[in-house]
């Protein structure tokens, strides 16, 4: 045989090898398609969760923190109102907004602070019901007395996410109160965060109320 030229037998054997590598290579191009694809649903899958979970986070309405009051008696015990108490937050941006309307038995009130003004204005009103008895009736006369509290602070911005505005964390400096029905106020956590395991003021009232 002429040197360089393949026997028929040997030509068969390349074709049946080339053969069996080219059904190999056609039966793996779907398990390669189909890892693409797995491994492609699952990257989306997760960036997809991230997503989801990063919009996910409990952001606060308004981001307000609430300041606590609790009313006390002179033996420091907790007491309540012995008449129906409103609260009016006054001078806010929306005008005066009444946040507690005729509550009866209030002790401990969480009161929101505004987010940039150096003082708060509050406004408290109890409504006092006397009876007056008559010859032949009994009348109810109910009387408003109120108060007007003060409360100087600074304003601390405080970012608890940033998919999320700031809250507005305070330091109480100063309250002042008028003094028709309310004794005096007394600071006793000048810290305001929203710690409801924290009071911020006390109240006490004058005799009587």
């Amino acid at each position: 045989m002429v040197k360089g030229i393949k026997s028929k037998q040997e030509l068969g054997v390349r074709s049946e090898e080339l053969g069996v590598n080219s059904s190999t290579s056609e039966a793996a191009k779907p398990i390669t398609s189909f890892l693409i694809t797995h491994y492609s649903f699952l990257i989306l899958f997760a960036i997809v969760t991230v997503i989801t979970s990063c919009s996910s986070i409990d952001c606060k309405l308004n981001g307000s923190v609430y300041c606590r009051y609790q009313l006390k008696d002179q033996y420091l015990n907790d007491v309540a109102f012995a008449y129906p108490l409103t609260v009016t937050l006054c001078d806010t941006d929306s005008g005066d907004i009444v946040v507690i309307n005729n509550e009866s038995n209030a002790s401990a009130i969480d009161l929101p602070m505004s987010h940039g003004n150096a003082t708060d204005v509050l406004k408290f009103t109890i409504t006092v019901t006397d009876t007056i008895v008559g010859e032949d009736t009994v009348y109810y006369v109910t009387t408003p007395h109120t108060d007007i509290i003060r409360i100087t602070k600074t304003n601390e911005p405080y970012f608890e996410s940033i998919d999320c505005a700031p809250r507005y964390n305070h330091t109480i400096e100063a309250v002042q109160s008028s003094h028709n029905f309310i004794d005096s106020l007394v600071i006793n956590n000048k810290k305001v965060t929203n710690d409801a395991s924290k009071e911020n003021i006390y109240i006490f009232l004058n005799s009587g109320n």
